[in-house]
């Protein structure tokens, strides 16, 4: 189980440089999402790239998927692993999963917020998305409301883009809690509790909400009842994840299933890409032992840190370097790829001290306040 465990971060670590790729693209080369049809590019290297079937390497939607799955794994882990302390577990998660996860959310907008109140970045050159974000201006008040109440209730990610992601993450868990009292309770009632959670999500907030919610629900099944795999068998499913989490609507590598799902074929596909990644490599030993490698290990223990900061270090470290390299007479792509891997290596380092001292501190805290409450 331990070399799971790891594997599980490890995939988190690469499904986090996945999302910060997503944020580049967008930033810098939007043909290779192409999310705007009318958009064109100049670039031929980035139009060949967004026709063939390599999307997964900046998939940041199906990196998040991909999050959630194994938010369900490793939360059942944690609460089931040893069955005589399932309700101790149970509650003590329960009590300690909302300040786990606030406290370096609110962190990041306060900061984000005072830095950008202070440092003026020159966003000129840069693409319109950064560019937002690079300008917004908004109050203290607002970074304390997202950062407490707003991304965990209503998606609400004025100053944070990433805490959309907050709502799913915290409802996922909890209802995570209720369907594991169902199964321990009665099985069949736990099978009938997950459709009906499925129904009222998807009722409540539409077909995003549900999905997330869905890719918790399967985290669950799959650490209950997943079977281990051949590794021919892992090999290919994972090759099918990886290439369902590269799709996009108007690729050429995804035609026939644009022809099935239409203009659901970016959002479905990248729904299925979570679950199938991490069920093939979990389920098989081949893959876990060889994603369980300390520097991808360590890499998934920053992910949250990774994800909370990076784009206001693509701010302050990617958009000054490719102004920089543009005075230079650098050319576009290779201003961009430059300042972006560089930006990427700034970013581990603020992320290593992030962790240390925000992240764990929000650990600590958090396993205070449930031992204070459940005395």
């Amino acid at each position: 189980m331990t070399a799971k465990i790891n594997a599980a971060e490890s995939i988190r670590g690469l499904a986090c440089l996945a999302v910060v790729f997503s944020h580049l693209a967008m930033s810098f080369f939007p043909f290779l999402h192409h999310f705007d049809p009318t958009e064109t590019t100049d670039l031929n290297w980035v139009y060949q790239v967004h026709h063939l079937p390599l999307g997964f390497l900046y998939s940041g939607d199906a990196a998040v998927f991909v999050f959630f799955v194994l938010s369900g794994y490793v939360l059942s882990y944690a609460i089931l692993k040893n069955p005589e302390q399932f309700q101790s577990r149970l509650k003590n998660m329960m009590v300690k999963r909302y300040p786990r996860l606030m406290i370096p959310a609110l962190t990041s907008c306060v900061i984000i917020w005072a830095t950008l109140s202070i440092v003026d970045v020159d966003s000129r050159h840069v693409g319109l998305w950064l560019q937002a974000f690079a300008q917004q201006d908004f109050s203290f008040k607002t970074a304390l409301y997202e950062g407490t109440i707003g991304a965990f209730l209503f998606s609400d990610s004025n100053i944070n883009w990433v805490l959309w992601t907050m709502t799913i993450e915290l409802m996922g868990s909890f209802v995570l809690f209720f369907l594991l009292v169902l199964y321990q309770w009665k099985h069949a009632v736990f099978w009938l509790g997950s459709v009906l959670v499925l129904v009222l999500a998807y009722m409540w907030r539409g077909q995003g909400f549900c999905m997330g919610i869905a890719s918790f629900v399967i985290g669950i099944y799959i650490y209950l009842y997943a079977k281990q795999l051949s590794a021919c068998f892992a090999v290919l499913l994972l090759i099918l994840g990886l290439y369902l989490a590269g799709a996009h609507n108007t690729s050429q590598a995804y035609s026939w299933l644009y022809a099935l799902w239409g203009e659901h074929t970016y959002d479905f596909s990248n729904f299925l890409a979570g679950p199938i990644i991490v069920y093939s490599v979990l389920m098989s030993p081949l893959l876990s032992k060889g994603l369980d490698r300390p520097i991808l290990v360590w890499l998934g223990k920053l992910s949250f840190s990774i994800y909370l900061i990076h784009l206001l270090m693509l701010t302050l470290v990617c958009i000054p370097l490719f102004n920089l390299f543009l005075k230079w007479h650098w050319s576009y792509s290779q201003s961009a790829i430059c300042s972006g891997v560089l930006a990427i290596l700034a970013t581990l380092v603020v992320a290593d001290i992030y962790s240390r001292y925000i992240d764990q501190f929000a650990i600590n805290i958090s396993q205070k306040i449930a031992i204070k409450i459940l005395k």
